[in-house]
């Protein structure tokens, strides 16, 4: 089976953020486990909101994250929880990754093997943003969301200074989650 191409990124653009650290753990535990990573920031695609005027006047950064999407099998994306929900920021990249590409399927995200992650320094680790953004790319971009999840809680606690997760469970959920996301888009890689 080929080494399937994995691309990881946060929702948040903060400079030092909890989401981001998560990230790069979930890259470096994807690598080991036999995976081609690549690690970005949406800080480096900074983008205008999305309207129904952009349609056709898609920026050169959306196209640039629209070929990112294309060329992995599957995606691990960290997200930050803002007001229950997750950032405007992931939103507004994925709908103009979505737009960036003329033909179907619209979204670049179709069939493509995606898992979630997210931490909080509340209790929850992110559990509500994880639960609206897994409805969003399933209903509204066609992707298929791997079971496994991850909620990070007490994040800023969470890490230690090696970036490996302090609780042995929490690290047990993010080894399945890295391991489901390998197999399938593995699976994904080979047909």
């Amino acid at each position: 089976m080929p080494a399937p191409k994995i691309l990881v990124f946060s929702g948040s653009t903060r400079e030092g953020s909890l989401n981001t650290r998560l990230a790069t753990l979930a890259a470096r535990k994807l690598a080991a486990a036999g995976a081609q990573v690549t690690q970005i920031t949406l800080a480096d695609y900074t983008l205008p909101l999305v309207d129904a005027t952009a349609f056709g006047a898609t920026p050169a950064k959306a196209t640039e994250l629209r070929a990112l999407f294309d060329a992995h099998h599957g995606l691990f994306i960290a997200s930050p929880e803002y007001n229950a929900g997750y950032t405007p920021a992931l939103k507004n990249a994925l709908d103009w990754a979505s737009t960036a590409k003329p033909g179907a399927p619209a979204s670049g995200l179709a069939g493509k093997v995606v898992a979630l992650g997210g931490a909080s320094p509340g209790h929850l680790g992110g559990y509500r943003s994880l639960t609206q953004l897994r409805t969003v790319l399933e209903l509204g971009f066609g992707a298929m969301l791997i079971p496994e999840m991850v909620a990070v809680g007490l994040a800023d606690k969470a890490f230690g200074e090696d970036g490996e997760l302090l609780d042995a469970r929490t690290g047990g959920f993010l080894d399945a989650l890295v391991a489901r996301l390998v197999k399938v888009a593995g699976q994904a890689a080979a047909s």
